[in-house]
């Protein structure tokens, strides 16, 4: 049945792109529509429709200074009440036996949101130990084992519709560099999902060293970014004391480097970017 909706952004990765909407081929028999959402530089339009694709697929053109979340958004307007939302990156190979893990993992109809798993060297072996509580309490500390995960990768995982349409239906773009699968994971978990991640299921991950939103970190200031959308974040998810909580300890740290190395800089960027992240409008 073809009851999936893919949408994948894609950035001045050609090849890449190609060799994933070639892997699709697999899973033809159940998507519905594919959208690509292109930022490229160069117009890539008249290559993909030369790709010997077995799906019907929409290519649609952005502009470069969007943020990705604006072209999942982008691609959401094709939306056609398909059961399923699967949400890729452009840098991903996926095998035929995972598609089938897929289908048959989502079959019962328990999980609102499946992770696939990303492959990597020492994923069996390899314990991970984490700084904050949010990242103890959100990601796996052995990535071969499966368990509910609060981080969602928006550019790797399947949602349920109804969930989905729960959770707000579009992506925050307020979010740029830094955020946006922390926010995609706690609007579903207040939405109710189940959310999944099973790393039996494994797909490669590529992390291409061209394209993407690379471009981007040289036209901002990423720690105050960053700094802002962690404030931004906390201030759209928890209370005004947690956000208060969070920037005392955050100061205090900042003043210790102060007297120790003579840092001042941290104590800038923090106050500008509580400052800015309070004037934000919530998505």
């Amino acid at each position: 049945m073809k009851n999936f909706f893919l949408v994948i952004p894609t950035r001045d990765r050609l090849s890449y792109l190609s060799n994933l909407l070639i892997d699709l081929n697999a899973f033809e028999k159940h998507i519905s529509q594919v959208v690509i959402v292109d930022q490229s530089q160069q117009d890539i339009e008249a290559d993909v429709n030369k790709l010997p694709l077995n799906y019907k697929f929409t290519f649609v053109k952005n502009a470069r200074e969007n943020s990705v979340n604006h072209s999942r958004n982008q691609a959401l307007k094709f939306y056609e009440e398909e059961e399923w939302l699967f949400f890729l990156d452009d840098d991903l190979r996926i095998s035929s036996v995972a598609f089938e893990q897929i289908v048959e993992t989502l079959k019962p109809n328990i999980i609102d949101v499946l992770i696939p798993g990303i492959q990597f060297e020492g994923m069996e072996t390899t314990e991970f130990k984490y700084h904050t509580i949010l990242d103890t309490i959100s990601k796996p500390s052995n990535f071969s084992k499966p368990r509910f995960r609060l981080q969602v990768c928006s550019g790797l995982n399947v949602a349920k519709r109804e969930i989905f349409k729960e959770a707000g239906f579009l992506f925050d773009e307020n979010f740029t560099i830094w955020g946006d699968d922390w926010d995609y994971g706690m609007r579903l978990l207040q939405a109710g999902a189940n959310i999944y991640f099973q790393p039996k299921i494994l797909v490669e991950h590529l992390s291409a060293s061209v394209g993407g939103q690379r471009d981007k970190w040289t036209l901002l200031n990423t720690k105050l970014e960053k700094e802002t959308l962690y404030f931004y974040f906390l201030k759209k998810h928890f209370s005004k004391t947690v956000v208060k909580q969070q920037f005392f300890v955050k100061f205090i740290q900042a003043i210790k480097l102060l007297f120790l190395a003579g840092e001042l800089s941290t104590i800038r960027i923090l106050l500008k970017a509580h400052k800015a992240a309070s004037k934000m409008p919530i998505l």
